[in-house]
């Protein structure tokens, strides 16, 4: 059976009331450093066939204290969604009546007038998903991927038949680790949030 182990970055250094989806930042040093340790005995448990990390920064930092740089592919393709132009804004300061226009509309709104709608984020993540899938690979080998929280909850809700709306309130923690089963009948996820 093979596995794909979904690692969502350790905090970032940015206030919580700010939207950040493709904003780059580092992850505060000391949170990196937690994630790190634990996510090596996590990790320690699998043959690691794959490494693929998002290149925002928060995410290199992660996937570079535990592998090699030169081992990690960078995929554009696992990126958090695009906020256009909210990215850096304090949430409070977005006004009211766009944040209503995105409820309304939850997968079809541009988000910040440039960014990405919902079911171009959720396309671009399950059109990547479903081409390493379809990759023939070592069998009991693990792909690892570093990413964030939004192309994780995007993954579960597909294999879970999910709407938008409920797999937007998957609790995920800073550095948590998500492993998903995949064989010829389908993928399955075999723990979450780790």
């Amino acid at each position: 059976m093979n596995r794909v182990l979904l690692v969502r970055h350790s905090q970032p250094d940015i206030a919580s009331n700010r939207c950040y989806g493709q904003l780059d930042m580092p992850a505060i040093p000391e949170q990196l450093q937690q994630a790190t340790v634990r996510l090596q005995k996590l990790l320690a448990e699998y043959s690691v066939a794959e490494v693929c990390a998002s290149p925002l920064l928060r995410c290199r930092q992660l996937a570079e204290s535990l592998f090699v740089p030169e081992d990690i592919a960078y995929q554009d393709s696992l990126k958090e969604i695009s906020f256009g132009q909210w990215e850096g804004c304090n949430w409070d300061d977005i006004p009211r009546n766009l944040l209503d226009a995105w409820a309304d509309n939850l997968e079809g709104y541009r988000l910040g007038q440039s960014g990405e709608t919902v079911a171009e984020f959720s396309q671009r993540i399950l059109g990547f998903w479903q081409t390493q899938l379809s990759k023939t690979s070592e069998v009991n080998t693990a792909h690892v991927w570093f990413t964030h929280a939004g192309v994780i909850r995007t993954i579960v809700g597909d294999i879970q038949a999910l709407p938008v709306a409920e797999s937007s309130k998957i609790a995920l923690t800073f550095g948590s680790l998500t492993c998903i089963t995949f064989a010829s009948n389908g993928a399955a996820i075999e723990y979450l949030n780790r």
